[in-house]
């Protein structure tokens, strides 16, 4: 708040100022009680001079105790004590009104201030909804009294016919000023704080967006369960930076982490152009998948093109220190797995099953700047693809299983 107000006229600074031992949640109510004390101070400073030159005494003496409120006040404020303050104000305006309706009756309109004490009731931070709306409700009884009361009874005073328009006009003025004066800061803030929460929402969105896929999202908000969805025809990459356990021992943390977003940047923009589904990154390791959460028509082909092209855009970073261009391993597979969210902190979208193991296993068994795959999906590859066959390799929890690698597109 200090800095929008450095940006201001002194006068507004000196109006906005809030001191440093204000609670944060007293701020704007700080800021709008401060405002009121000194403008009511000076409006009943001048009904002093108007009361007096109208002959309504006990109006006049009444304003100099007024004025004399709301000078306390305005100190209590700035020591502290803000409910003694705000009870201070509220009493005043009741006070007045009701005085002011029997001095000198209701053709001058000061029944009307009886509004700005539902105002001041209902913009305080102390009491709750109920209490508001109970004082409210007798403030108006009292107001529907005194205004009858004053309709069917003469006035102590009578203003002369001739200065009738002065009394008229300064108590049909200021007290509208009045009610803006409480209220405009708080829809001010109303306004901003509904901007605040719009931007907060886009940002909370955009932030969930980059964590979990877009229709995961919207159906985590409609329900706390399990999400757990079957999908019988994916395809899943698994990629590997070549060497980076030495690359790690030999360069700056900071070199090593500048690396590996260079790395993942330039693979997160290929996975965003094919409509494939980032799932994580582990330490060096990155894994996609093609076909979830929505279903892809070809996810063979497109992860084929997908490693194809990390091979590629990988081999243009070059490794800090020694200029080397960076490899990666990476291991595809397709088949069917389950896919969804589990647990109920720190959620992450995830894979499992038969398939996705085995892509993780071509790429922990494959060999550095080549692209694994089982030998099942390079024969669904092979009409489009450049296969090289590799032989079996052995593969944990499988045994012995063909393999090959994907070399390049055909006609490419």
């Amino acid at each position: 708040m200090s800095a929008i107000a450095d940006q201001r006229p002194d006068v507004i600074k000196r109006i906005t100022s809030v001191p440093s031992n204000v609670p944060q949640d007293m701020i704007r109510y700080y800021v709008y009680w401060k405002i009121f004390y000194v403008a009511a101070g000076l409006a009943h400073f001048l009904s002093i001079f108007l009361f007096a030159y109208n002959g309504v005494t006990f109006m006049a003496i009444f304003n100099i105790g007024s004025v004399a409120i709301f000078v306390t006040a305005f100190v209590l404020l700035k020591t502290g004590h803000y409910r003694i303050a705000y009870w201070g104000a509220v009493g005043e305006v009741t006070l007045h009104g009701i005085a002011a309706m029997i001095c000198v009756g209701p053709s001058f309109g000061f029944q009307n201030y009886a509004f700005l004490v539902p105002v001041l009731l209902f913009i305080q931070p102390f009491y709750g909804m109920r209490f508001s709306i109970a004082m409210t409700a007798a403030t108006l009884a009292s107001a529907g009294i005194v205004t009858w009361y004053a309709l069917n009874n003469p006035p102590i005073y009578t203003v002369p016919q001739s200065e009738e328009h002065g009394l008229i006009i300064s108590s049909s003025v200021s007290w509208p000023i009045f009610i803006l004066i409480m209220v405009l800061p708080f829809i001010r803030a109303s306004a901003r704080a509904e901007k605040a929460l719009a931007e907060a929402y886009d940002e909370s969105e955009r932030l969930l967006l980059n964590i979990l896929p877009e229709p995961i999202a919207d159906r985590l908000k409609e329900t706390e369960g399990m999400i757990a969805d079957d999908h019988d025809r994916v395809a899943i990459l698994f990629a590997d930076i070549v060497g980076f356990t030495q690359m790690s021992g030999r360069l700056r943390p900071a070199q090593v982490v500048a690396m590996l977003n260079e790395v993942f940047n330039a693979i997160d923009a290929l996975v965003a152009r094919h409509g494939v589904e980032k799932i994580k990154t582990i330490g060096d390791a990155y894994m996609a998948v093609a076909g979830v959460p929505a279903p892809l028509a070809d996810p063979d082909g497109t992860i084929a093109d997908l490693a194809l092209e990390i091979q590629d855009a990988v081999s243009h970073i070059r490794e800090p220190g020694t200029g080397n261009p960076v490899q990666v391993r990476i291991g595809i597979n397709s088949g069917s797995i389950v896919a969804g969210v589990i647990g109920n902190r720190k959620f992450a979208y995830d894979l499992w099953g038969d398939a996705v193991n085995l892509a993780a296993r071509m790429e922990s068994t494959g060999e550095p700047g080549r692209i694994q795959v089982p030998g099942d999906l390079a024969d669904r590859l092979a009409d489009r693809f450049v296969i090289e066959p590799r032989g079996e390799v052995d593969v944990k929890g499988k045994g012995r299983i063909a393999t090959a690698y994907l070399v390049g597109r055909k006609g490419g």
